[in-house]
Formats: C-alpha cells, structure tokens, sequence
C-alpha cells in the first residue's frame, strides 16, 4: 500500500488542456490537489464532480472499462462477486467506480450495471475525453494509450490519505480483504472493558 504520488496541484506541467476542464474549488482532503475534480456522469444519467461527490471521504474501488466489456468482462464479473462479499458495506463504507473509456452512452452504461447486478455503491462512469485521460493518467498505470490498465484496481480511503493497487485477477476475497485494511471500523457499542488479562483475585 502507498500514498498517492503527483503534483500537489491541479494545471501543473503534463496534464495539458485536460486540467482545464476542472473546477477551481478549496481542498478538502488529503490528495484534492491530485485527484481530478472533472464532472463524470453516472450510468442512472445523473452529473457528479469526481472529487468533491464521490471520493472525499469515501473509501472506494476504482476500475477502469474498455470497448470490449460490452460483451464481456471478467474483471466486472470479479466485481460483482466483490460487491456480494461486502454485502451491506455497499454504498454506506464502501463504494465502487467502473470508469468508462470515453464515448460510452449512458444507456450502454445502465445494461452493464443491470448485467452485473451493481447496487447502491457501485456506479458506472464516463466522461468527456480529456477528463478521463486525466484520471487514467492520475490514477492508473498510463503507458502511453488511451486506456487505462484494465487489470489494475485502485483501491483508498481518502478520508486519511490511504491508497494502494491490486491486480484484478488476485480474486474478489483478496481484493475485499485488503479493503478491510483501509475500511474504518464501527467504534463498540456500550461501555469500555478492561482489556487484557484478567485481574488477580484480592
């Protein structure tokens, strides 16, 4: 696991015109100056900022999608069983984000959510073509192309700056069990008990 690496600000040499097309907004986390604020939009045809609705203080999964995953696609298939795994953590502690090359439509988009039977927490997300070269580039392993790696998996809790990868291919147990490495836990209810052993009789 290792913390987001890049420049602490948004427009800094490398990213082009695709800087551009973010919102100019205070930050608010520990990587907001990295992370790309761009509006993406929802498979269920709603706009969200990227940044500022759907990872400050989340944790969450990103995955990105190419052309062929229309027809087919172990890695949502393995996400599908990943959102089983997690059950009710599913859009209140955890929440998954399959980015979509652009030119994908919005209806194509909801039969992929329908066909892999994603939830709440989990949305399919596309946008225009400078703001998702961006976030492949700042997210994802670029190497060059227009798409980003298909069988990397970007997994943080932004809410203290926690980020790592996994391939796609390490199974859904895997991939749960390192989400539970970063997944904030429910404090106890009730009061406080003596930890450790117990005490010596008087």
């Amino acid at each position: 696991m290792q913390e987001m690496n890049g420049p602490t600000a948004e427009g800094e040499s490398g990213d082009g015109n695709a800087a551009k097309s973010e919102c100019a907004r205070p930050l608010r986390g520990p990587h907001a100056g990295y992370i790309p604020n761009v509006i993406v939009h929802t498979h269920n045809n709603r706009r969200a900022w990227f940044y500022d609705d759907l990872i400050a203080g989340k944790t969450v999964l990103l995955h990105c999608i190419g052309a062929h995953d229309v027809e087919h696609s172990a890695g949502l298939a393995t996400l599908a069983r990943v959102q089983a795994l997690l059950g009710d953590k599913m859009g209140r502690s955890v929440f998954i984000y399959s980015i979509a090359a652009p030119g994908f439509e919005t209806d194509v988009l909801r039969s992929l959510a329908s066909r892999y039977g994603a939830g709440d927490g989990w949305m399919f997300l596309t946008a225009d073509a400078a703001a998702v070269n961006l976030l492949q580039q700042r997210l994802f392993i670029h190497s060059g192309g227009q798409d980003c790696s298909m069988t990397l998996l970007r997994y943080g809790n932004e809410a203290v700056g926690l980020w790592g990868g996994t391939p796609i291919t390490a199974g859904p147990e895997l991939i749960v069990e390192r989400l539970s490495w970063i997944t904030p836990r429910e404090s106890p209810e009730g009061p406080s008990r003596r930890a450790g052993p117990p005490e010596l009789p008087a």
